[in-house]
């Protein structure tokens, strides 16, 4: 009964693309409502900054697509990188984001996400939504860059805080640091090592 369905399901999509957006937008705000669910739920329980940055890490691994962000943020530079160099940068990266970003993300912890309309364009589904802070002040708007796998699974690409994205912010930041090092790899790479090492006081 079950894969009836299931089966049937599939065809009334195929059949009505209008329904088959409506569900993958549908589907794209409940992606982006548990992701935000999620962190808010570390923000609120691991109150210490080890604890955030390895629960952070788990969610970015689940959630995101690395390679993809890693390609992405190296530019015109990842068409010379290798594929050792390549996997030394993409794991980088991921520390990077964890400690730098995630760690942003902590004064947070009490504050409600609303998530509100998505929109698609072929692969990419951008999902608008907002901060509500309990103390009053404005909220803030933060949009995400979902993209849609092979799979038919969604992963994160990217996000907008206060109309930056994170993902072109560090790829032109990249790109500065290659190009005042005549793109070397390993000046890149120990950039983002020190970025890493050069932290606050753990909290």
């Amino acid at each position: 009964m079950r894969a009836i369905i299931v089966v049937f399901t599939l065809w009334a999509l195929m059949s009505n693309p209008t329904m088959a957006q409506e569900t993958d937008l549908a589907e794209a705000r409940s992606f982006v409502t548990a992701l935000a669910d999620d962190a808010i739920t570390i923000l609120s329980t691991e109150k210490t900054r080890s604890g955030r940055e390895a629960k952070f890490a788990v969610l970015l691994n689940e959630r995101a697509n690395m390679r993809r962000i890693a390609r992405f943020t190296l530019g015109q530079f990842g068409r010379k990188i290798s594929k050792e160099d390549f996997a030394k940068f993409e794991t980088l990266l991921g520390d990077f984001i964890v400690k730098v970003y995630a760690n942003r993300l902590g004064e947070y912890s009490d504050e409600k996400v609303i998530v509100g309309k998505a929109q698609a364009k072929k692969k990419n589904v951008i999902v608008n939504s907002s901060i509500e802070f309990a103390n009053g002040r404005d909220p803030i708007d933060i949009d995400w860059w979902l993209r849609l796998e092979k799979d038919g699974s969604l992963t994160l690409f990217d996000v907008r805080v206060l109309g930056v994205w994170m993902a072109q912010e560090q790829r032109d930041a990249f790109a500065s640091v290659l190009k005042n090092n005549k793109g070397d790899i390993n000046a890149l790479l120990e950039h983002l090592r020190n970025q890493i090492n050069f932290s606050p006081a753990q909290g």
